[in-house]
């Protein structure tokens, strides 16, 4: 292993979210361990690609994508691989970048390409696990992460490093608000039903209203439900019980984890949620959904949280007073979730399972199944054929589907049931 070895992390942005904050705090720990860090985003720079600069460690966006262009994804894909190559890379993790995994079949035999899927969702997994040859070894975030990509990649090596989080001071623990007043709940991340069921947190808290709970509910976060949300909280009558923090940075949302007593998360999937470790390094009791082999690898359910149904209101709200009516189990669960974080998901054990990594795959650990120089350049496969389209055509082929759709409701309309007589019998239905 070099002494000092080149490392790169390929993403497609750094938006504000649990992935980046991971990326931080894991490349901190890795230039403080002596590793010579870059970062390459090759979509968007995102609005936190400015952070990287706040910890001395130099980014760079790859330009060039017009997605509107004849060939743009493959183009880019090219365009990416030469920036790869340019840095001279020792070891490069991929976290979900679409145009790297596409190319890295350029890179030489000696370069160590590590994927890492940090989601249980389908798109991440065909991004991930793509060119199997091309890579060495993949890291997934939780078990069933884990077993899907190995379900993907038969045969390919791929192995299991947690997330780990920041602890706050513990002198903090112990300025925490009690329950005498209002419950403090609070939800932390992207503002989408489809992932978070965030459209269930209205109806949560209302059936805590409804249970004789004074509670109130801080929502950090965006997202492309956010409209919606507020809508149905001011249908219930909840906006005076609800407050919004969007854009803020992790250290902020850390000062308001403190100040909160529950977590809610009703996901419908996850990979291992960043908030649902920070809640618990918080002192925060997380009542979140029970999602196998995902949320239930960080909460032991009734002893560093409470794990209920995904989409079960009254669970939720049921597990909420349980914590409300009984302030030793949740001081003794927010202590134990404390703990918890401590000896499993530290930034500390996840960024020494990463140096591991790093020594294992540069030692030789990881090998290829066969060259990379004898493999395509480019994987197409990672590309549909309206990706490789310009846009007027891809406008074009939209148009002439919503007409195919409108000449097919047309036609059925026409050959509705009618009623037609027919001799010596009842009425029958006929399409004619």
């Amino acid at each position: 292993m070099p002494p000092r070895p080149r490392v790169a992390f390929v993403t497609y942005a750094m938006h504000c979210g649990g992935m980046e904050t991971l990326l931080l705090r894991l490349g901190g720990y890795l230039k403080r361990h002596g590793c010579e860090l870059e970062v390459l985003t090759t979509v968007q720079p995102g609005e936190w690609f400015g952070r990287w600069a706040e910890l001395g460690i130099p980014a760079q966006h790859i330009a060039g994508l017009e997605p509107g262009r004849l060939l743009a994804h493959p183009l880019h894909s090219r365009r990416v691989a030469a920036k790869l190559l340019e840095g001279r890379f020792d070891v490069l993790f991929l976290h979900h970048s679409l145009h790297a995994q596409a190319s890295i079949a350029r890179l030489p035999e000696s370069a160590v390409v590590i994927p890492v899927l940090h989601n249980d969702d389908d798109h991440i997994y065909q991004v991930g696990c793509s060119n199997p040859a091309a890579w060495n070894v993949a890291v997934a975030v939780s078990p069933k992460v884990a077993d899907m990509a190995r379900q993907r990649a038969p045969g390919r090596p791929v192995i299991q490093i947690s997330s780990g989080v920041d602890l706050p001071d513990a002198s903090l623990l112990q300025s925490r608000p009690s329950m005498s007043k209002a419950l403090q709940l609070i939800f932390v991340g992207r503002l989408d039903h489809g992932q978070k069921g965030v459209m269930w947190l209205p109806d949560i808290l209302e059936a805590c209203k409804n249970q004789g709970i004074d509670a109130r509910l801080s929502i950090v976060g965006d997202g492309p439900h956010r409209e919606a949300l507020q809508q149905r909280l001011a249908a219930l009558h909840l906006l005076d019980h609800t407050r919004y923090f969007r854009g803020i940075t992790p250290e902020r949302v850390y000062d308001l984890l403190l100040e909160a007593h529950v977590l809610l998360m009703p996901s419908q999937y996850e990979g291992l949620p960043i908030a649902l470790l920070e809640s618990q390094a918080c002192g925060c009791v997380p009542v979140v959904s029970h999602l196998p082999g995902t949320t239930d690898t960080a909460v032991t359910h009734g002893k560093t949280g409470l794990l209920v149904g995904a989409g079960d209101i009254s669970g939720f709200a049921n597990a909420v007073a349980t914590l409300y009516r009984n302030e030793q189990d949740w001081s003794r669960m927010s202590q134990a979730g404390y703990e918890n974080v401590r000896h499993r998901f530290s930034v500390e054990a996840m960024g020494a399972e990463y140096l591991l990594l790093i020594g294992r795959a540069l030692s030789g650990g990881y090998p290829l199944p066969r060259l990379r120089s004898s493999q395509p350049k480019l994987n197409l496969e990672l590309f549909s054929w309206r990706d490789l389209l310009p846009r007027p055509l891809r406008q074009l082929w939209g148009r002439g589907r919503a007409w195919l759709a409108k000449f097919s409701e047309a036609t059925e309309d026409s050959s509705l049931l009618q009623v037609k007589p027919v001799a010596g019998s009842k009425q029958t239905i006929s399409s004619d």
